[in-house]
């Protein structure tokens, strides 16, 4: 691997690490409810993870051809397990809320039901 192939790994590594630095901390954000969670911030999760498939795919050639990747390649696992954590709270908070949608429409159902048959009554 030439001089300028090992510069690009190391490059993306640390790119894709800091990009999902950033989006790990608006994901939890979301998670405190300080922000939404939507389609788009999924959208933009796979962003780095995708550009670091091919490296990922080769880490264990690249952490023996270049042993100073191994620590940086170690973060961005470290990322991934903690985005996998929150984005089961995520999915646990979704599914909270989706239920409490639920709730809200079945009351609804209810009043209207109700409200008609009031007006029937008239």
């Amino acid at each position: 691997m030439d001089g300028l192939m090992k510069e690009a790994a190391q490059q993306t590594i640390k790119r894709a690490s800091a990009r999902l630095a950033e989006l790990l901390e608006e994901t939890r954000r979301a998670v405190r409810g300080e922000r939404d969670f939507d389609v788009s911030d999924v959208r933009r999760l796979q962003e780095p993870v995708g550009e670091m498939a091919p490296i990922v795919a080769q880490a264990s050639e690249l952490r023996r051809l270049q042993p100073e990747i191994a620590g940086p390649l170690e973060i961005y696992k470290s990322q991934l397990r903690e985005l996998q954590s929150t984005l089961i709270q995520v999915r646990i908070m979704l599914h909270t809320r989706q239920a409490s949608l639920q709730v809200g429409q079945v009351h609804n159902a209810a009043v209207s039901r109700w409200v008609s048959a009031l007006r029937q009554t008239r």
